[in-house]
């Protein structure tokens, strides 16, 4: 686990850490069996252009969480974590709680 010296005081960091941890994993794991999906649809010449395209959406909506989680940990590792991106103050440890992900405050979301 990654050092929380700089942590927000009301908030659990270990916990938050193994839990976006845990959440990066099965996105990771995820990611390849949409995008084996993805690969067999586009293979079969047979496919609807409409379902392929839904695919896609459904594969860049994993990439992208997959980069929230990712820079969410970064954060944790950085000391960041839980302070807004945009103006710099605390997010409320219920909306972290509620979204692990979350890098704005509720007025600058």
């Amino acid at each position: 686990m990654t050092d929380h010296t700089t942590a927000l005081p009301d908030l659990d960091l270990d916990s938050i850490e193994r839990r976006l941890r845990g959440q990066l994993e099965r996105t990771e794991g995820q990611l390849v069996e949409l995008e084996g999906a993805l690969s067999d649809m586009l293979r079969a010449h047979d496919s609807i252009q409409e379902d392929e395209d839904d695919m896609r959406r459904v594969v860049d909506a994993v990439r992208s969480d997959m980069r929230q989680t990712a820079r969410a940990l970064e954060r944790i590792e950085q000391g960041r974590y839980g302070r807004c991106v945009t103006c710099g103050s605390a997010i409320r440890p219920e909306r972290l709680e509620a979204i692990p992900t979350a890098d704005h405050c509720t007025a600058c979301a």
